[in-house]
């Protein structure tokens, strides 16, 4: 039996040459940001022993998050068919969100080359990509949309994530109401929208295999089976770090100030970031 494939408003309202103009556009604002912030320097309110780079890189991906999150949640909200149809289901509004992200993780490539920190956080940098490449791509072709925008559900997380790892910057207590309440907020939203939504891309891969080429699934696969192994070792060091240590007034605040060891070592992965 066939069947019927869930378009939307179909492939023919959306336009390649203005995902590139998002994409570049995209990037400029987040460049913007980033010159503001350093113009501005690092508040008082966030501790001396913090690098500013540090802080101001994830403050700008929490804005992306808070951004993204806030489209991401929209699109599921107002198109809940791109769930069920991820391969053609395509509109403007899902559609333009696509290279938003693209142009935010090209501005955090460039800037983390130029402050010469690609080496430094290899994960991220493999994360980056492996994401640029897949956005790009499925834009190009117009296709496979709804996987991208699933694939964004992780952007709701992010908000939590960065939210945690900022408090933890300006000293807010590991003991605080506050710290509590984002603590558990990210990992149950890294859960809801961040591994859920993987187990979903995988059994698409499956159930859309005869819709797309064969070199679309082994790159797609490869894709979010790196997203899905650096996520996995996240989600493990928030918990150990956040769960099974308790929340002790006396526990020590551990800061990633960068310097120079991976970012696997302090049980902060500096995610997207990722994806």
């Amino acid at each position: 039996m066939e069947t019927t494939e869930l378009t939307g408003d179909g492939i023919e309202s959306v336009h390649v040459w203005q995902a590139y103009v998002m994409c570049a556009m995209t990037t400029v604002m987040f460049y913007m940001l980033g010159e503001i912030l350093d113009r501005l320097g690092k508040p008082k309110f966030v501790a001396p022993e913090v690098e500013f780079w540090k802080w101001r890189n994830i403050t700008i991906s929490w804005i992306h998050g808070v951004i993204c999150g806030t489209w991401v949640f929209l699109c599921l909200v107002l198109y809940p068919d791109l769930v069920r149809d991820p391969v053609a289901y395509i509109n403007n509004f899902m559609y333009l969100m696509v290279p938003f992200s693209a142009g935010y993780f090209i501005y955090d490539t460039i800037d983390m080359k130029m402050n010469k920190k690609l080496g430094t956080y290899w994960e991220v940098t493999l994360h980056h990509f492996v994401i640029i490449s897949s956005f790009i791509y499925n834009f190009n072709i117009r296709s496979c949309i709804g996987y991208n925008v699933i694939i964004l559900m992780a952007e709701i997380n992010t908000i939590f994530l960065h939210m945690r790892k900022l408090l933890q910057m300006c000293h807010v207590g590991f003991d605080t109401k506050l710290y509590r309440f984002v603590s558990f907020s990210n990992i149950f939203t890294f859960v809801t929208f961040r591994l859920i939504p993987i187990l979903r891309v995988y059994s698409g891969l499956y159930l859309d295999f005869h819709r797309v080429s064969l070199t679309y699934v082994i790159t797609f696969w490869w894709t979010i089976t790196t997203g899905l192994v650096i996520n996995l070792i996240l989600f493990w060091r928030l918990v150990k770090s956040d769960i099974l240590r308790g929340f002790s007034g006396k526990r020590k605040q551990k800061l990633d100030n960068t310097t120079g060891k991976s970012i696997f070592e302090n049980g902060d992965l500096n995610f997207d970031k990722d994806e």
